[in-house]
């Protein structure tokens, strides 16, 4: 199972918190916070947003978003980190 949240830091409180345990009960979960300055991170949003809505108005035409898919994305997700590391 997987879940995406795009917040102000300020909405952060424990009722966010708990939605997310009740969510992913008794499961290992990683978290990972960026933040909306970083372009790669818009046009990423951009493309998660367009698949949604093209399965909201066509779900015939759906795309699935396959292994190769998050395979990519965590390879950039990795990549991105690592250079921010150094």
């Amino acid at each position: 199972m997987q879940a995406a949240y795009s917040l102000n830091s300020n909405e952060l409180n424990i009722h966010f918190i708990n939605a997310i345990k009740e969510m992913f009960q008794n499961k290992d979960i990683e978290i990972i916070v960026t933040d909306n300055s970083d372009d790669e991170v818009d046009g990423y949003r951009k493309f998660i947003s367009e698949k949604i809505e093209q399965y909201k108005t066509n779900p015939e035409s759906f795309s699935e978003m396959g292994d190769k898919f998050w395979t990519e994305s965590e390879k950039r997700l990795i990549q991105r980190h690592q250079q921010k590391a150094i």
